[in-house]
Order: C-alpha cells, then sequence, then structure tokens
C-alpha cells in the first residue's frame, strides 16, 4: 500500500472548500439574476443564505489553515 501524503489530502480539501465557496457565490448571483419583482425578497433571502454559508465555508478553511501553519 502507498503512503498517504497528508499534505496533499489538505491542500485538496482546502480547494474542494474554495470550490465549494466559489459556487455558493455563483449561485447567489444567477437566482438573483433570475428574480422577478414578486419573488424578489424570496430568492434574495435565499441568496443571503447562500453568501453566508460562502462565508462559513472560507472562514472555517482559513481557520484551519492557520491551526495547521501554527502546529509542527
Amino acid at each position: 500500500m502507498a503512503p498517504h501524503d497528508i499534505a496533499s489530502f489538505a491542500a485538496g480539501k482546502d480547494a474542494g472548500t474554495r470550490i465549494a465557496s466559489f459556487i455558493a457565490r455563483l449561485g447567489a448571483g444567477e437566482l438573483m439574476d433570475g428574480a422577478h419583482w414578486w419573488n424578489h425578497r424570496r430568492r434574495g433571502a435565499m441568496a443571503t443564505a447562500l453568501r453566508a454559508y460562502a462565508d462559513d465555508l472560507e472562514r472555517d478553511a482559513d481557520a484551519e489553515l492557520a491551526v495547521e501553519e501554527v502546529s509542527p
């Protein structure tokens, strides 16, 4: 069995988190693009939730990165 490189795994996990965050932000923008005046408020609430989720993903990724840099 080949040994696993933990640094490579962590980099892949971080990249996946950043991509998921980007897709959530892109989805929020697309959601508001097609909004009509009668459902603008509902779609705005969902877009806000998607942006908040993206912020949480990035904050968690940054926190994990900071912990990995501090610990040897």
